[in-house]
């Protein structure tokens, strides 16, 4: 064995040794998620996105809702029961249903601190109000929670402190029923639970045994059947979902490369080799992809996995040339066939910058990942394969009839000479099928990307809601530099608000602003009640109440007022409450959640000082905007790619040959793809984005081996291997469960395929010109 063989692998072993001791190093480090935020749109200066990035992480999403029902007239109980186990689990942040008394006392107590003026609008003081007031006053005193009223009415004959509780319980609709602390369905037989972890419902690992703890409560309360809704539950699914697909992908297109591998080359070694390249390139992008982001997303693992098939390509064309020329050493045929190969790489990459310019933080690791995994695999194919391939070898019989037959073929297709009137027939057959599928193409940019939504936790997540009520689909969004000036808005937007709902435009909102008054607003009110003070006496007079049994009241009037933030907000009783409408965030803004809005147009108008936003609308701009930006980058990617081709070789005639079968398989996928009634979405577009790129390299290998018929022959035999494994690699995602991994899948196997079949049309286009000289 030469000297440069010895080094050769010596180098090699330990490059290998070196990168399995640091990934090893690194495996209790490598954070994984499945974080459906990493699929929505982030750019930054985008007030949608932002908007539709702070719902996805609002405590909206955080908190999961749980679903009671039993047969044994226990509901209560059981729910009672919950709550205590939940409280006692460490990771519970929050768990609750209806207001207990308790609950009340303590908001009560909180409320108590302010002015008795904080919630009153001022328009209370006015006799018609302040008789209304009292009236309810002394019903509620002779109410069966009378007591509770007894202890607040010398501070607040008016009812103030009650008036953000009584906001509070609007907001569930008439759905609901609160019941000594238990939320209950109207007809009583579902008791409803929220829970909110500390941990983040996209940790799959902690909602994981979260989710243990629900079962074995279950477990020790078999009477009770429990349904949940919640992100947590997606990112769980997600999780297990895209587990099933790495798995079940990677074994079956292990087995069956495995298998093509055995019956085309016939060497153990040559299969363990060729997988030391797609191995060290997906390890090497974990590890970079882990650096980079900090996490990996589950889904840029199912997609490294599909890249098996791409890994591999590099190594099959090396291996079709040396194994059908075995009298030619392996270093030689390399150093052949490499200049294809890094062109090859290097068109691809280009093709997959473009998916990273798509603006999805997913697809953007997606790329980074495949764009470290194809560098490094090359890297591994130029200079690890070549000094490990056997020193004598003697090809399997499989392979040299498929050869032949491929010599066959092409013997045959390139018989014909293909007249000028005949290429412009199929270049305007081709012009003309262009033209009808651009015509023909529909588009949605309603994607989903993570969640099957028959699945059977979509189907429960459903259920659960449903008998929530009317659940918002629009939201009022208030942003102000300050915590005063949001206050502020938000009075002025639930005012308008009540007039747009007093027009029929919206059926019913939160009235944030009767929860959160703003500092002047409290000044008025405060200045109101002190000046409507001998009115207020003569009224409780006229309705026989004592005016100085209310002393407290007189004195918090007397007092200088103290004005509520929304600071003290935050940390008080009302905050878990609170914090879904006005999240903490840098900059200040409110989500006011709006149900039945009957005219969008209308309503906006009615509300100029929020801004009305419909999420799935949102989220569909969104993505519309994504895919122009992707559509274009890969315009711009497709340039790059003709110019550095042409840079290559100096021959506008060889470059178009190198794209044809790239251009040609989008040509045919776009259409079979419409035919099938399928309307395009970003993710079709991503995997164009791939055809493009694997419909180059295969051009690229035709252009660069046609010196002879036999050479032409080797080379489709590698591009017929590679079309196959990459068709087990990618074409398997298309039975993932994953919407897009699945379209990934169908596209990219319909566009490897079309690439295949482009090649031999090319061959027979060029005839018995095919053969060129060097």
């Amino acid at each position: 064995m030469s000297g440069v063989r010895w080094r050769g692998r010596i180098a090699t072993l330990v490059v290998l040794a070196v990168t399995a001791i640091g990934f090893t190093l690194a495996v209790p480090y490598l954070k994984f998620t499945t974080k459906i935020t990493d699929f929505l749109p982030d750019d930054s200066e985008n007030r949608g996105a932002q908007i539709a990035a702070l719902l996805a992480e609002s405590e909206l999403s955080k908190v999961m809702v749980i679903d009671l029902a039993s047969k044994d007239g226990k509901l209560h109980d059981h729910a009672t029961a919950l709550l205590d186990a939940l409280r006692k689990q460490p990771d519970v942040l929050l768990a609750r249903s209806g207001f207990t008394e308790a609950d009340v006392n303590e908001m009560l107590a909180f409320l108590g601190e302010w002015p008795p003026t904080t919630f009153l609008p001022a328009s209370t003081y006015s006799d018609a109000g302040m008789r209304a007031r009292l009236a309810q006053l002394e019903e509620q005193l002779g109410s069966p929670a009378g007591v509770m009223f007894r202890q607040t009415a010398p501070r607040d004959p008016l009812g103030g402190m009650w008036e953000p509780l009584e906001a509070l319980k609007e907001t569930r609709g008439d759905a609901i029923v609160d019941e000594d602390g238990v939320l209950f369905t109207h007809d009583h037989v579902h008791a409803i639970v929220f829970v909110e972890t500390k941990s983040s419902p996209f940790d799959s690992d902690a909602q994981r045994a979260f989710r243990v703890v629900l079962d074995d409560w279950l477990v020790a309360h078999p009477t009770v059947t429990m349904q949940t809704a919640g992100t947590a539950q997606y990112a769980i699914a997600s999780e297990a979902q895209i587990k099933s697909d790495v798995n079940r992908i990677g074994w079956f297109s292990t087995i069956g490369i495995l298998v093509i591998f055995l019956v085309l080359f016939g060497s153990i070694r040559m299969i363990v080799i060729s997988f030391v390249p797609m191995l060290f390139g997906s390890a090497i992008a974990v590890l970079g992809c882990q650096a980079i982001f900090g996490e990996i997303h589950g889904l840029t693992i199912a997609f490294g996995t599909s890249l098996l098939g791409v890994g591999l390509d590099y190594v099959e064309h090396y291996y079709a040339h040396f194994v059908l020329t075995p009298e030619i050493p392996a270093l030689t045929t390399m150093k052949h066939v490499g200049p294809s190969l890094a062109l090859g790489a290097v068109t691809t990459i280009i093709g997959f910058i473009g998916l990273g310019a798509s603006g999805l933080m997913g697809l953007r690791q997606m790329a980074v990942f495949a764009v470290i995994a194809i560098v490094a695999s090359m890297v591994a194919t130029y200079w690890m394969v070549p000094p490990w391939m056997p020193a004598t070898y003697k090809p399997p019989r499989t392979l040299g009839v498929v050869n032949r037959w491929t010599l066959a073929l092409l013997v045959r297709v390139t018989a014909r000479h293909w007249g000028r009137a005949s290429r412009l027939v199929i270049v305007a057959l081709v012009v003309i099928s262009t033209v009808i599928g651009i015509r023909a193409i529909s588009f949605s940019d309603n994607v989903n990307m993570l969640v099957n939504d028959s699945g059977p936790h979509v189907v429960e997540d459903r259920a659960v809601r449903s008998r929530l009520g009317p659940e918002s689909e629009s939201f009022a969004v208030i942003t102000a530099p300050t915590d005063d000036a949001l206050l502020a808005e938000i009075g002025t937007v639930t005012t308008e608000l009540e007039q747009a709902r007093s027009q029929g435009f919206v059926k019913s909102f939160v009235p944030l602003g009767r929860i959160v008054p703003s500092r002047d607003e409290q000044a008025k009110r405060f200045a109101a009640a002190r000046e409507a003070q001998p009115r207020i006496r003569t009224a409780m007079t006229e309705q026989d109440f004592v005016p100085e049994q209310f002393q407290p009241y007189w004195d918090a009037l007397a007092a200088t007022p103290k004005f509520l933030t929304l600071a003290d907000l935050r940390r008080s009783p009302l905050a878990p409450l609170l914090t879904a409408w006005v999240p903490a965030q840098s900059k200040p803004i409110a989500l006011i959640p709006l149900t039945g809005v009957t005219n969008l147009v209308a309503l906006r108008a009615q509300v100029p000082n929020a801004t009305i936003v419909v999420p799935a609308e949102t989220i569909i701009d969104l993505f519309h905007g994504v895919r122009i930006r992707t559509v274009v980058a890969s315009l711009v990617g497709l340039v790059a790619i003709f110019v550095l081709l042409l840079a290559r070789y100096r021959s506008p005639k060889k470059v178009v040959i190198a794209l044809a079968p790239a251009l040609l398989a989008c040509i045919a996928t776009v259409g079979a793809l419409v035919a099938m009634g399928t309307s395009l979405t970003i993710l079709h577009v991503m995997s164009l984005l791939l055809v493009v790129s694997l419909g180059v390299d295969f051009g690229i290998f035709f252009v660069d081996t046609t010196a002879s018929l036999e050479e032409a022959a080797r080379t489709m035999v590698s591009i017929l291997t590679a079309s196959i494994t990459t068709i087990l690699s990618f074409g398997l995602l298309g039975l993932s469960h994953s919407p897009g991994l699945a379209a990934l899948g169908v596209t990219v196997t319909l566009g490897v395929t079309f690439s295949l079949f482009a090649c031999f049309l090319l061959a027979s286009l060029a005839g018995p010109n095919l053969v060129t000289k060097r």
